[in-house]
């Protein structure tokens, strides 16, 4: 999958117009990588309705986890004088510069999944970062009976969700006071890093480590497939994480894992919304079903947050 949208992100870059000759607007799409979640967030976007129809013609551009690939994209798209950008950035503070290049040259951007430093943006919509890391944190407090060793696996540093999230779970470890941080380590949103990682502080702390707080599901996961391979006990090592992809929800249901469930559909589709407003203007109607759950504001807010689903044994057939 990854590969095909990579492929496809090459092909209507060099031809969208070709490939789209009856488009009536373009609009470049930069996450800045294709992991699962970002490959269902870019899925998302293709479903909306103006683009299925054919009026948007996308052009996805992979950022590769790097910030100076994603300002060579924007200066490329500020060249080719696309009608809106969708800006998913690696780096909070890296994404200021293009953004603002982008705005002079008069084509707006969203920001979606992951934010940008300064209010040159059109739009941000995303879920609300520093809540998610608190909530897990504290669904882990409760787990653990407010007391434990506990070890933190984050994103990448200077992404926005790691930097939020990472502020949210601090919030929430200094109210338990029972709670002992043992070690913190990045691990770029890798389920192969999050594997290595936890496979290294299970040989620094042994059994000592009752939690993980993982600041995605798929380092989660690889921090799970750690604690398995020692032969522990998931009643025994607690992991909770955020985003609800698939393989998280099983790991619900076989292994107790907490997650919260981050929809793709709303930040993805939302973002399309919110590019075509910039577009149009004040007339614009949005055409996505997420509006029925959030509050529209005339397409006129600076932010807009997408809610957040916990997910358990008790709720997870829901989400699946």
């Amino acid at each position: 999958m990854k590969r095909l949208l990579i492929a496809t992100a090459m092909m209507t870059g060099l031809a969208a117009g070709a490939a789209h000759a009856e488009a009536k607007y373009r609009v470049a799409v930069m996450p800045f990588g294709l992991p699962e979640y970002m490959s269902a967030w870019t899925k998302e976007m293709e479903k909306h309705p103006a683009v299925a129809d054919g009026t948007v013609a996308m052009t996805i551009l992979d950022g590769r986890f790097d910030a100076v690939v994603q300002s060579n994209q924007m200066d490329t798209v500020i060249t080719q004088q696309y009608d809106a950008v969708i800006f998913a950035p690696i780096d909070f503070d890296a994404a200021q510069a293009p953004v603002e290049r982008a705005a002079a040259a008069g084509i707006p951007v969203i920001t979606s999944v992951t934010g940008a430093a300064g209010d040159k943006y059109f739009a941000h919509i995303a879920t609300n970062d520093v809540e998610g890391g608190r909530m897990i944190t504290e669904e882990l407090a409760k787990r653990l009976d407010g007391s434990g060793k506990v070890v933190i696996i984050e994103g990448p540093i200077g992404n926005s969700p790691q930097l939020l999230r990472r502020q949210g779970i601090d919030e929430s470890l200094a109210n338990h006071k029972g709670i002992e941080l043992l070690a913190s380590r990045s691990a770029n949103w890798s389920r192969a890093e999050g594997l290595a990682v936890m496979e290294n502080w299970l040989s620094l702390y042994g059994d000592a480590i009752t939690g993980v707080i993982a600041e995605n599901d798929e380092m989660g996961l690889g921090a799970m497939e750690a604690i398995r391979a020692k032969g522990l006990d998931f009643e025994k090592v607690k992991v909770v994480s955020i985003d609800g992809i698939p393989d998280a929800l099983r790991a619900v249901e076989d292994s107790n894992l907490y997650t919260l469930y981050k929809s793709a559909h709303f930040e993805g589709q939302g973002a399309m919304d919110l590019a075509l407003r910039a577009i149009e203007g004040e007339a614009y109607q949005p055409q996505s079903d997420i509006w029925a759950q959030m509050d529209w504001a005339g397409g006129s807010a600076h932010r807009y947050d997408v809610p957040w689903f916990p997910v358990t044994r008790e709720t997870v057939a829901s989400f699946k």
